[in-house]
């Protein structure tokens, strides 16, 4: 392959990084910084109704979170439980913690869509001696979902993990490889003359 083609290959690359991160902060960064923001803050141990649509995201703050004791259960009106599932790891609290609005509140479970029926949740400690808040809002698990990567695409790895780091790296390797890209033109431009 020629170099004139790498070079068109690689800044293909970088437009390509530059959209996947416009969109990852378009559609999934802000509207989840921005829900967060906006969702009222209730003391461990209370329940709240639950949106109607949509997977929502717990976000807590205080000891209990920090030392990993909350514990959440999610209920239809009619007793049917919903599915809650913890946020993976890397995720949103390792790459993007400083888009989080609020006091210290970071990702802690999600809770499956309801399907439009009214539900609660109640988050509580699961040590009475700690307390904590939470929130409801923006989920951060991409839905729980995975992406299967790897050979043969048998390694699920979670939406999430792969949003948040999509969500720095994309934007971070492209303004690098943009800065390789511009120094590698002025170098083969001088040594043409």
């Amino acid at each position: 392959m020629q170099m004139r083609h790498r070079v068109l290959l690689l800044w293909t690359l970088v437009v390509v990084c530059v959209g996947a991160s416009a969109l990852i902060w378009g559609l999934w960064v802000m509207p989840v910084s921005r829900s967060v923001a906006e969702a009222q803050t209730v003391p461990l141990g209370q329940t709240v109704e639950l949106p109607a649509e949509g997977v929502t995201g717990v976000w807590a703050s205080g000891v209990a979170p920090l030392l990993g004791l909350v514990e959440c259960r999610a209920e239809t009106a009619d007793g049917r439980a919903l599915g809650i599932w913890s946020v993976p790891s890397p995720g949103w609290d390792d790459t993007l913690w400083w888009m989080t609005h609020g006091d210290g509140f970071s990702p802690v479970q999600s809770i499956a869509d309801a399907g439009g029926a009214a539900a609660s949740v109640t988050c509580s400690s699961r040590l009475d001696a700690y307390d904590g808040k939470f929130r409801l809002a923006g989920d951060v698990t991409g839905g729980g979902s995975g992406v299967g990567l790897g050979r043969m695409g048998n390694v699920d790895y979670p939406a999430g993990t792969l949003l948040a780091l999509g969500a720095v790296g994309l934007p971070l390797f492209a303004f690098l490889m943009t800065i390789v890209l511009l120094v590698q033109r002025l170098r083969t431009g001088g040594s043409a003359r």
